[in-house]
């Protein structure tokens, strides 16, 4: 009886294994610990994986594939084996049909009989893993929306400042009563004041602020003029390749910053090869579905045309990945640059409505992919066109700035070349005066952003008692704080602070001739 009672109890316990076996919400795989043959599979990860179970059980472990990573898999095997126990948080196995899946992976060994057997339980983390990129990528891109505000907050400032520091060098430097050593001074001044010009852009590529002048565009052609710029300043133990796709679809960009992304990251590539290899530049017409959009955070399904760049450096391990997009900070010894080159891709691609991601392993080369939504519109072909000759006038131009120093140089500019100049720092004071003025007033020149009243609050006002007057609206301001004061109308004049005083002169004169 006692051995009848324990064969029942012995079958009644197979029988409750076996059900938790088949009936599991993980995957478990038995193997033979002699021979690696898997003796035993559940219909969980038989489905998981997408095989059959005469498919997996009786062959050997490493012959379908089921691992994604071999090598990684047969160290852990390996482990097991010595340790009787092994647990890997995040372990990549492989579908029958190629999909990695990412599976917690905890093994251990045991007696079955007079044989040992190792029994794996394998837990799907996709969805966890998910979850996890997801708050890793807000959390990234908070970080780089606060930094760029940041960025953006001070423009204005230091865009007023480097006008006044830049334009008073530029009348100094054509004086004719310098001497040589005196020009150069002020030449130098005038360098920095420019790097420091070009660097304050820079920072407003980052933050998403800057003003684009964007036109429907083939990417096709940036990447061929880049290609042929790149071949005398990238070196002769690099090979620059093209891959581009015949039938590219249009984008939505500014060309110039496109040559301003491709120059940056070509260069970035160029500095991850010091002992030299290849940059390749490819093109793509991409169809982004539903699986890659979830994995990627901010980019939706739909039609896109993609640009990658790619290199055979050094790579990246995944601490400075987090980090590449972020202003200053460098892999680079200290001096060898600015810490600016990628933010200022990041920018140029958000703003322009892109998404870029970065694959890269150390010791593998790195991967940048941009994605720019596909339109249907017609490529614009742009025609370069000579700048118009510097000429000064007689004419009265109304300057209203509320910055002392700038307003001051600004007249002095206009002067110089014949101007006659009336100005104000107060819009209220400027209606005043422009009302009771006596006499043609041709052109207003207006900073935008100003305390009580906005410069195109202010030319709306204009308008009413000068309808003859034309407008040139000046700004250090980022474009999304311009679009709080009410934006720009399509094909109003504008130029951007800090501007040099040929720009200015150029400006005001086209502006005056034109017949609009």
């Amino acid at each position: 009886m006692m051995l009848k009672a324990a064969q029942e109890a012995l079958i009644e316990s197979e029988l409750r294994y076996r059900r938790l076996f088949d009936t599991a919400h993980d995957g478990i795989l038995i193997v033979d610990f002699a021979t690696s043959l898997i003796v035993d599979v559940n219909p969980f990860l038989l489905e998981l994986l997408g095989y059959s179970r005469e498919e997996i059980v009786g062959n050997p472990l490493w012959d379908f594939g089921l691992f994604k990573d071999r090598e990684l898999s047969k160290i852990a095997f390996d482990t097991l084996k010595e340790k009787h126990y092994v647990r890997y948080e995040d372990l990549p196995l492989e579908t029958k049909d190629g999909m990695a899946i990412a599976v917690e992976f905890v093994s251990n060994v045991y007696g079955e009989g007079d044989r040992k057997v190792i029994q794996c339980n394998i837990r799907d983390i996709t969805e966890r893993k998910h979850a996890e990129q997801t708050v890793q990528q807000l959390l990234q891109s908070r970080q780089l929306e606060a930094i760029g505000q940041l960025a953006g907050g001070v423009a204005h400032d230091f865009n007023n400042l480097l006008q006044i520091i830049l334009g008073y060098g530029e009348m100094l430097v054509n004086s004719p009563n310098l001497n040589d050593a005196e020009r150069r001074a002020i030449a130098k001044m005038n360098e920095a004041g420019t790097s420091a010009k070009n660097l304050t852009h820079r920072l407003l590529a980052f933050s998403r602020r800057q003003v684009l002048e964007p036109v429907f565009m083939d990417l096709n052609d940036s990447v061929t003029e880049a290609n042929a710029m790149l071949a005398g300043l990238i070196g002769d133990d690099i090979e620059l390749k093209m891959n581009l796709s015949p039938k590219l679809g249009t984008v939505k960009a500014d060309p110039n910053q496109i040559e301003q992304v491709l120059m940056n990251l070509a260069i970035n590539a160029r500095d991850a090869m010091p002992k030299g290899g290849k940059i390749t530049f490819e093109t793509a017409n991409v169809e982004i579905d539903e699986t890659y959009a979830q994995q990627h955070l901010f980019i939706k399904p739909g039609h896109y045309v993609s640009l990658s760049v790619s290199d055979t450096g050094t790579g990246m391990d995944a601490e400075t990945q987090a980090r590449v997009f972020e202003p200053f900070f460098s892999t680079k010894p200290t001096g060898k640059g600015t810490g600016l080159g990628l933010s200022t891709v990041f920018g140029i691609v958000k703003q322009s409505g892109g998404s870029i991601n970065i694959y890269s392993e150390p010791g593998h080369g790195t991967t940048f992919r941009i994605h720019f939504p596909c339109r249907g519109e017609a490529v614009e072909r742009l025609q370069e066109t000579k700048p118009p000759p510097l000429l000064g006038g007689n004419e009265v131009i109304f300057v209203v700035e509320d910055t002392v120093l700038l307003r001051e140089l600004t007249r002095l500019l206009l002067e110089g070349v014949g101007y006659q100049v009336l100005d104000s720092g107060v819009p209220d004071e400027a209606l005043r005066m422009a009302k009771n003025y006596v006499g043609a007033l041709p052109l207003l020149i207006t900073d935008v952003v100003m305390l009580g009243m906005s410069g195109i609050e202010l030319a709306k006002e204009f308008a009413k008692i000068r309808p003859e007057t034309k407008i040139l609206y000046t700004s250090g301001y980022p474009d999304d704080a311009i679009a709080r004061h009410g934006g720009l109308a399509s094909g109003a004049s504008f130029l951007e602070k800090p501007f040099t005083r040929d720009a200015l002169l150029r400006k005001v004169r086209g502006i005056l001739d034109s017949s609009g």
